[in-house]
């Protein structure tokens, strides 16, 4: 008898509780500092793409900008920052304090575009973002410097396009 009938569905099951109780598990790690943002939210704005920098893991991604699908937000508090992707059951909660902001070109590969890359502590992993708009984007960088984000350059002009 072959067992691969039964395992496939045991597989497609296991991945879909991973992701379930990943989720889960980030949500309660995040849940001061989002309740945090939530109640002294002094900024929020829909964001145009983000990606996240692989770290590795399966289909060897480490080094490479993945982009989170579905609609994204970012929503800043007076200490902390949030980007959410509901569809992509993903969030990133950052502490201001414990992040940096930099301004770059680089994780786009076909057009010129400018981006805000965030650096910091999420869930106890060290992440990489990078944000972009195509209009707001120095806007975008005010709210997050005052959160008291490091700034590893100045601010971006206004974006173009």
């Amino acid at each position: 008898m072959n067992p691969l009938p039964f395992l496939i569905p045991f597989v497609v099951i296991a991945g879909i509780m991973y992701v379930f109780m990943r989720q889960k598990r980030e949500r309660t790690a995040n849940a001061p500092l989002r309740g945090e943002i939530q109640a002294r939210a002094r900024f929020a704005t829909r964001l145009d793409q983000v990606s996240h920098l692989g770290a590795g893991g399966i289909g060897g991604t480490r080094g490479v900008w993945i982009s989170v699908r579905g609609p994204k937000r970012l929503v800043v508090g007076a200490d902390a920052f949030m980007i959410s992707a509901p569809q992509a059951l993903r969030e990133f909660v950052f502490a201001g304090r414990e992040s940096s902001i930099r301004f770059s070109q680089a994780p786009s590969r076909l057009v010129q575009r400018d981006w805000i890359v965030i650096a910091g502590q999420v869930n106890g992993r060290q992440e990489q973002l990078a944000i972009t708009k195509r209009a707001g984007l120095p806007e975008i960088w005010q709210a997050l410097a005052g959160t008291g984000a490091a700034q590893d350059w100045g601010p971006p002009a206004e974006a173009s396009g």
